[in-house]
């Protein structure tokens, strides 16, 4: 892996839209999504990079079946099917073209968790090679859900043998068990309505989260914005956070 980009503030992180890095050259960004909803978790964070010139392109590899109740929908395939339903809502919201989506449904263990194995690892490196995008952003590797850390296993080791130069933006949500924060972006109360809009988009998770925790999906993802923004000593109230590497460079 490349060494740690920039310089950092006393807080310990840069600050998208205000410390320069080579985020700010992104101009062809591939969202490589375990599951359908992790787009949402970082969405600020796309959309500023959207609004900026970057093209974004989502690529889901799971159904995420496994996430979905049997009191919401009756079977694998109709589990598959509302959840990749939720993501195309979702994506509406943002503003991306639905050609710029695409769901790979990745051969599944018992658990419904993508196979560690050869086939997984190379439908995933077609994705990679033919989306080519300078930058990826993707689950950090230090992660308790398997789908995350085998997502990110499958790209590291593809860009360590691509050759060219790729920048990665590890994103931190609330499976992350450790990682270095490089770069955060603050964003505000009417940006935080705005991402939890998306995220209810995600019917079965909303619903699954309320029964399981008592509070929602939008919630749970803002709960874990609030903290990195108040850990990063931020005034704005929320924030999305990444570890940044540069493979290539």
């Amino acid at each position: 892996m490349g060494e740690r980009a920039g310089d950092a503030l006393e807080s310990g992180a840069m600050v998208l839209g205000r410390d320069r890095g080579p985020w700010d050259l992104v101009k062809r960004c591939l969202v490589l999504a375990p599951h359908p909803d992790d787009l949402d978790v970082v969405a600020v964070t796309l959309r500023r990079l959207q609004e900026a010139g970057a093209e974004v392109f989502l690529e889901v590899l799971t159904s995420g079946a496994s996430g979905v109740e049997d009191d919401f929908a009756d079977g694998w395939e109709a589990k598959t099917e509302a959840r990749e339903a939720e993501q195309l809502a979702s994506c509406h919201l943002f503003g991306l073209a639905v050609e710029r989506v695409r769901f790979h449904r990745l051969d599944e263990d018992e658990e419904g968790h993508m196979r560690a194995d050869e086939s997984n690892e190379s439908r995933v490196r077609a994705i990679l090679d033919r989306v080519d995008a300078d930058t990826v952003v993707l689950p950090h590797g230090c992660d308790s859900n398997a789908d995350h850390r085998r997502t990110f296993q499958f790209f590291d080791a593809w860009a360590r043998e691509r050759g060219g130069s790729t920048l990665a933006l590890l994103v931190k949500d609330p499976k992350t068990l450790g990682m270095r924060v490089d770069l955060v972006t603050a964003f505000s109360d009417e940006e935080a309505a705005w991402k939890g809009g998306m995220l209810r988009c995600h019917e079965s998770q909303q619903t699954r989260n309320l029964r399981s925790r008592g509070y929602g999906l939008d919630e749970r993802i803002l709960r874990t914005n609030r903290d990195i923004a108040r850990e990063a000593g931020l005034d704005a109230g929320y924030a999305e956070a990444f570890e940044v590497q540069e493979y290539g460079r």
